[in-house]
């Protein structure tokens, strides 16, 4: 764990739809090099609570979400990725015709997924840096172990392989903020070991702070640094991850109670 000023600070965040309060003032914050799970039953407001981050949902307007001290409200979400915001999905968002390589090149340039004369089109310049960006996501489709699965569609790919994919989308771009939705859900458990592995490595070269929802209370506790705990859009706990059964005891036992 990184010690030092936040990366991400979240302050008074509430989320309503009509009368409906999805979360109530939230507040956390996560340093860069620092893994935080999110843990919580079904309808907890885990995932509200990235969508808010990414700027997929608009909380109410007393909260604050801050990165690097500079407040993120009025910054539209598709403006969020180049401040290094990145995001993989509980249901996989994946292009299913494009191929591993065009989805991951995805997480680089939202446009970029050139067809031959439109590359040939392009000036040098503009080439040499799609032949950079392309380099760069090959790279990450070897690092996330589906290099063999480059040319094929996201159509015709396992869901082990489709979560590696999403997660070479999310680390090409080299973000500062991992938010992470249940990236091993209906794995393997070889599969689920491999994911845990590749955000390990992840996490320790490039310092990020990660967001991790998690319901594989095993693997993320062996992963994170901190437990959120939320319950009916509330956080009701929130503590240091310690090598001990009584650490585990608590971080469960809030868990299923909601205490």
């Amino acid at each position: 764990m990184s010690e030092g000023k936040p990366l991400i600070e979240i302050a008074n965040l509430s989320l309503s739809f009509g009368g409906l309060t999805v979360l109530k003032d939230i507040n956390l914050s996560i340093n860069a090099g620092e893994v935080l799970c999110l843990l919580g039953p079904n309808g907890a407001g885990k995932t509200a609570l990235v969508n808010c981050i990414t700027g997929v949902y608009a909380p109410d307007p007393s909260a604050r979400i801050l990165v690097e001290g500079q407040p993120i409200h009025s910054v539209p979400g598709h403006e969020r990725r180049k401040m290094g915001i990145s995001r993989t999905f509980q249901h996989v968002h994946l292009v299913q015709e494009l191929s591993g390589l065009e989805n991951t090149l995805l997480g680089l340039a939202p446009e970029f997924s050139y067809g031959l004369m439109r590359y040939l089109a392009l000036p040098f310049g503009a080439r040499r840096e799609a032949v950079a960006m392309k380099e760069k996501a090959e790279a990450m489709l070897q690092r996330c172990g589906a290099w063999d699965y480059r040319d094929t569609p996201a159509s015709a790919m396992p869901l082990g392989i489709r979560r590696r994919v999403d997660l070479a989308r999310a680390l090409v771009s080299s973000p500062r903020i991992l938010l992470l939705d249940e990236p091993a859900s209906g794995l393997t458990h070889d599969e689920r070991d491999l994911i845990a592995e590749l955000l390990e490595i992840a996490q320790a070269q490039e310092k990020l702070a990660v967001i991790w929802i998690e319901h594989d209370l095993d693997l993320v506790l062996a992963s994170a640094d901190r437990a959120a705990i939320l319950h009916h859009g509330q956080l009701v706990r929130l503590e240091a991850i310690e090598p001990t059964p009584e650490s585990r005891n608590r971080i469960v036992q809030s868990y299923m109670t909601g205490q």
